[in-house]
């Protein structure tokens, strides 16, 4: 008997899942088991949905020392309709980053742009964003329609709940299809990296030291079992930015 390991690491973002799989000389009744077992740990690591795909991509490309941005319209500004507001978003991102690389500085973002009846109907844009030190008044003085919010991301809650936030309209609004993404990255973003391996029965998932469970699901059924953890791993040393030690552990 043995079992099969899939990780997915993104950043210091880490799914992974070990499952039992059926053997050639299983008898029909221990397949069966085994399948059911293996089918529901690949179900629970499976990116179908397109708060999944943003949350590893997030993780990925941004950390603590990185913004979460959103910019609003005044009652002078509000476009027309959500085209005019992309053109003129779009807008903006190409001048910051004609601004930033005039500065010899990079420019990594994922944006989403809303109109929620639920927030009053009214256009504005959220944008993800590679922090430089600067970016609260360069972002300002390149958006002078209406408001810009900025805030730290805060890693220690994990990058799920600001991905289903980003991503609540289509769902709200009925318009959401599986796997569909609904939000606009830059081009280069790093991809989250997928490792399979075929390990003995008798090994399962081991956290690194120092890690953060965020997630855990497991199941046995007698003939086969799956665990799935999802996990923050800890900073590297050196890098104290967007450091919060947590107060609790939860349990492996």
């Amino acid at each position: 008997m043995s079992k099969r390991i899939k990780t997915i690491t993104a950043g210091r973002l880490v799914s992974a899942v070990c499952y039992t799989v059926a053997g050639p000389r299983d008898g029909e009744q221990e397949r069966s088991c085994k399948r059911e077992m293996s089918s529901a740990g690949q179900d629970s690591i499976n990116l179908r949905r397109s708060w999944q795909k943003l949350e590893m991509t997030l993780a990925a490309n941004f950390g603590g020392q990185d913004l979460h941005v959103v910019h609003t319209y005044d009652d002078a500004h509000i476009p027309i309709h959500k085209d005019a507001a992309l053109k003129q978003y779009r807008k903006m991102l190409k001048l910051l980053r004609g601004a930033r690389k005039m500065a010899g500085q990079k420019t990594r973002y994922i944006y989403v742009t809303e109109q929620l009846s639920s927030e009053g109907g009214r256009l504005h844009h959220h944008m993800v964003l590679n922090g430089t030190g600067r970016d609260v008044e360069v972002l300002r003085s390149l958006w002078p329609y209406g408001q810009v919010e900025v805030e730290r991301l805060d890693v220690w809650e994990g990058y799920e709940a600001l991905a289903r936030y980003l991503t609540k309209e289509p769902r709200e609004v009925g318009k959401c299809r599986v796997g569909e993404r609904t939000w606009t990255p830059s081009i280069g973003l790093l991809k989250p990296k997928t490792e399979t391996e075929t390990v003995k029965d008798n090994v399962t998932i081991t956290l690194p030291p120092g890690a953060f469970v965020l997630s855990r699901k497991a199941d046995n059924n007698g003939w086969g079992e799956y665990l799935y953890l999802k996990y923050l791993l800890p900073e590297k040393r050196g890098d104290k930015k967007g450091k919060r030690p947590p107060a609790k552990r939860k349990p492996a």
